[in-house]
């Protein structure tokens, strides 16, 4: 069994003890976070040791954690742990700065750990049968595609305290930037990108209410849409559709609509429960792969797919986004 430590125990966060704590080949020994009631409480859950301090945890005899704190916190916990020679396993976006980005991708050459970052997209069944699809050739050469994932706005409103600094570029991007990268086999190029602030800005959070970015890949073009004013009043939380142009074929796909929708106080389409096991006492949901897949790659020397590369051509992405937006102009997406 691998003894595993989880820093940051927010809303996502808390799945991470949950996961280790239930799966077979790891053990929960601590977890850590600046809100000491809330590692005391996760802690006592789990019958397990807890901290606020991440130096503790660097001079631990625990070799692996988990980072999820908010999108903006994880460089300090990933860059001390990475230099203590710690495995470790970030949630997305690697960081929200491309300097540190690229700092932990350095942290992670020299070191003799594994580490990777939680696209947990990846381990999507429907995903997975679209990325087999376009590597069989079924479509043909990938030459333009479109994907828009989007948030209510009750999200920025009410579910994240520091949704200000964030944004749906942070927290949605990472999402549909990896998948159609890891999808189409591809590498980004150049972007050009158009965005509105206002909306958010007015409810005290000042952050981009909506981004629209054409990316050049190799031989594709994708556009890429992410909103965080979507009515709380839309039958899903998340509002995520694409289509993926082949020279032979297509492939759609709408991941709002799971084939059930519930009509009570409002029309909704359901997720699959997150956060507790199901009927059968078990943690089946995808979403909780990649860290049973982290726990296995450590104890069995499989270096893991989902890299620390990976994390930083994804923030390299976001980044010219970003630059894209300031100037009115395309930006250059550089990788390395």
């Amino acid at each position: 069994m691998l003894k595993v430590g989880v820093v940051g125990l927010g809303l996502w966060g808390q799945n991470h003890p949950m996961v280790y704590d239930d799966y077979h080949r790891s053990e929960l020994s601590v977890v850590c976070d600046l809100d000491e009631e809330k590692a005391r409480t996760v802690a006592e859950k789990y019958r397990c040791d807890w901290t606020t301090d991440i130096t503790e945890l660097a001079h631990s005899d625990i070799p692996a954690f988990s980072v999820a704190t908010p999108d903006h916190a994880h460089f300090a916990p990933a860059s001390t742990l990475l230099e203590a020679g710690k495995h470790i396993l970030i949630e997305k976006p690697l960081t929200t700065d491309l300097s540190e980005a690229q700092k932990l991708a350095e942290l992670a050459d020299r070191s003799n750990s594994m580490s990777m970052v939680d696209f947990h997209q990846r381990w999507n069944p429907q995903w997975a049968m679209i990325k087999d699809s376009v590597e069989a050739g079924e479509i043909g050469e990938s030459v333009m595609g479109y994907i828009r994932l989007s948030d209510a706005i009750e999200v920025a409103e009410s579910w994240l305290s520091w949704a200000g600094k964030s944004g749906p570029h942070w927290f949605l991007f990472p999402h549909t930037m990896d998948i159609m990268r890891w999808v189409i086999g591809q590498e980004p190029r150049r972007v050009f990108a158009s965005g509105h602030r206002g909306v958010l800005a007015a409810k005290g959070v000042d952050t981009w209410d909506c981004i629209q970015a054409i990316v050049e890949f190799d031989t594709c073009r994708i556009t890429f849409e992410t909103s965080w004013i979507v009515p709380n009043a839309n039958p899903s939380v998340t509002d995520c559709h694409m289509t993926l142009y082949g020279s032979t074929g297509k492939i759609e796909y709408d991941q709002d609509f799971a084939g059930i929708s519930f009509t009570t106080d409002k029309h909704r389409y359901p997720w699959v429960p997150l956060g507790k096991k199901d009927r059968y006492g078990r943690l089946d949901h995808f979403m909780y792969a990649p860290m049973r897949y982290f726990v296995d790659c450590v104890l069995d020397g499989v270096p893991p797919q989902c890299t620390i590369a990976d994390g930083l051509a994804n923030v390299a992405m976001i980044d010219a986004v970003l630059r894209s937006l300031e100037t009115g102009q395309p930006a250059d997406i550089s990788v390395t």
